[in-house]
């Protein structure tokens, strides 16, 4: 038999009396059809991983949780903030340094980058993703008639017994004199100190062109 509520409502304030009709229960469970004072908050609690008034008698088991999330949330994995923080060293390969690194394709780079990949469709021509030239695209043919047309019949190379000449030519030149050219014009850029070593840049050359010669007068 199902029991209904009595709408009391126009009773006002006044305290429910004894033997009046309204279903009121804080200790007992009636089936979810019967309408009890404080039905709308169990089917708040709605739904349950694990209703224990509605298991079998005897297979009661009050070590089970009712809920096995939080809210709402169902399928969510929950840690702890130890475990999050912890977990952080997974994410170290994210920060590396990576060897191939591909640039982004706009009108400045698009005839010098090459990007290798596996499409299945033709690297340049018809078909190809990108228009890709050919690797002779902008070379320069500088070849002349005669180098063309009168060509050498055969290859002639250096023999190896013909070294070639050491360039000795630095030893002839005159470098900025230490004592008479201290600050002239010829001296560039902001430190233009005075420089008195007496070391120039052509001192070793010059070692090996000209012989030593004593700086005594010979007949003193």
């Amino acid at each position: 038999m199902a029991m209904y509520v009595v709408d009391d409502s126009f009773r006002g304030d006044l305290l429910e009396t004894k033997g009046s009709l309204y279903l009121r229960s804080s200790h007992m469970h009636y089936d979810k059809r019967t309408k009890v004072s404080g039905w709308h908050q169990s089917r708040e609690a709605d739904p349950k991983d694990y209703d224990v008034n509605e298991a079998p008698l005897g297979k009661k088991n009050l070590l089970r949780s009712a809920y096995r999330r939080f809210g709402d949330v169902a399928n969510e994995h929950w840690n702890t903030t130890t475990g999050h923080q912890l977990s952080q060293i997974h994410l170290k390969g994210d920060f590396e340094v990576r060897e191939v690194c591909k640039q982004m394709v706009n009108e400045d780079n698009l005839d010098t980058l090459n990007l290798k990949r596996q499409n299945g469709l033709p690297k340049s021509g018809f078909g190809a993703v990108l228009p890709m030239h050919s690797k002779d695209h902008n070379k320069m043919h500088l070849d002349t008639t005669y180098g063309v047309d009168y060509v050498a019949p055969f290859q002639y190379s250096t023999p190896p017994t013909i070294h070639k000449t050491p360039d000795y030519s630095s030893a002839f030149k005159k470098c900025h004199s230490q004592f008479t050219d201290t600050a002239d014009y010829r001296r560039h850029g902001r430190n233009t100190w005075q420089d008195e070593s007496g070391l120039y840049a052509n001192r070793e050359v010059k070692q090996k062109v000209f012989e030593a010669t004593c700086p005594i007068t010979p007949h003193l």
